[in-house]
């Protein structure tokens, strides 16, 4: 008996070949089939198609479909939409959508550190919920719904800004606004040393500050406005008018500026420099002469009397105001008659 057969079993070499290779066709076959068959979707499964100018690199079928970071499907398809737009079939799980709409938002954006791209649904308000076979527009108008946030599209504006804004004459206008600011500096120390001072040496608060800095400003307007009418004057002034008052005018004004104000402020550094020490007696003095008045407020009633009083003693005539006196002069008739007939009184006692 050869040695392949067994006792009473009918198989020889060709059968025992043919039963092999069909076991391994078999085995084969079954293993194409589980590995490249397409997968029946469950019916909580549903297309939906986005139709966008721009793709984000790296998008492609089988990619990631990410809701608030959180895995909804994947990209089942990407063809050709014509005009320079592409269709995306995405395949997402609708338990997972939370009421999508499709006002929603597409972000082409890294999932992990390698910068593997994943597809980013953000919800919006509005809209209407995502069905089996919906077609969201993305394109013209709602561009601005998709935007490309992968590793190249960071990679290719770095490029961008490297290229077309760090350039030399950028260099150049930074050396030109450093010079231009350092001259302020005296300016920014000037402040700085004021603001200081002031929270060193105040004693009031802000708030009472302010309201009486506000309060000076509102003299601002009419001090602006009485300029510019005493400058409008000197346009349509009468005396303005003639070429010689105006030369005139000039002349006097530029005396002022080349003449006077030098000297003033020559006279005024060299009074700096000799009369400077004597500003504390000044001070001294001042505070000696605010100290003995005691009560202000009796001393201006006192002083508004007095000046009532005074400006009570005359009376105006034609000749300008006269004081008012009276003299009794009834006890002496020697020089009450002569006097009265002098002034013409009609009785003795008369005031004059």
């Amino acid at each position: 008996m050869p040695p392949y057969t067994l006792p009473g079993a009918e198989v020889g070499p060709r059968r025992a070949r043919m039963i092999g290779t069909c076991a391994v066709m078999i085995i084969l076959l079954g293993s194409l089939t589980w590995r490249f068959a397409p997968k029946p979707e469950s019916s909580d499964t549903i297309r939906v198609a986005l139709l966008t100018a721009q793709i984000g690199a790296g998008v492609e079928p089988g990619t990631d479909v990410r809701l608030d970071g959180v895995k909804v499907g994947s990209v089942a398809e990407i063809t050709s939409a014509g005009a320079g737009r592409e269709r995306i079939e995405l395949s997402l799980d609708r338990s997972q959508l939370l009421g999508l709409t499709d006002s929603l938002t597409v972000d082409f954006a890294p999932g992990n550190l390698f910068g593997i791209t994943t597809v980013g649904l953000l919800p919006n308000s509005g809209g209407t919920e995502l069905e089996d076979g919906s077609v969201i527009d993305l394109g013209d108008r709602d561009s601005g719904r998709v935007r490309d946030a992968t590793l190249s599209a960071l990679l290719r504006s770095t490029g961008l800004l490297t290229e077309d804004v760090l350039t030399p004459r950028l260099a150049e206008l930074l050396s030109r606004i450093s010079r231009d600011l350092s001259a302020f500096t005296p300016l920014l120390e000037t402040i700085g040393a004021t603001v200081r001072a002031y929270t060193e040496t105040r004693q009031l608060p802000p708030s009472f500050l302010a309201g009486q800095f506000g309060s000076a400003l509102a003299g601002a307007p009419p001090m602006l406005t009485g300029s510019l009418d005493v400058l409008e004057s000197a346009y349509e002034n009468e005396y303005m008018r003639p070429p010689d008052n105006l030369e005139r005018t000039r002349k006097f004004w530029d005396a002022m500026q080349y003449d006077l104000l030098p000297v003033v402020t020559q006279t005024l550094t060299t009074s700096g420099q000799y009369f400077s020490d004597m500003l504390p007696i000044a001070t001294m003095v001042l505070d000696l002469v605010s100290s003995s008045v005691s009560a202000p407020e009796r001393s201006a009633r006192q002083l508004d009397e007095l000046l009532d009083r005074i400006a009570g003693a005359f009376h105006p005539t034609p000749s300008g105001p006269v004081l008012r006196v009276g003299i009794e002069l009834d006890a002496v008739p020697g020089l009450a008659t002569p006097l009265l007939s002098t002034l013409g009184a009609q009785s003795p006692g008369g005031e004059r």
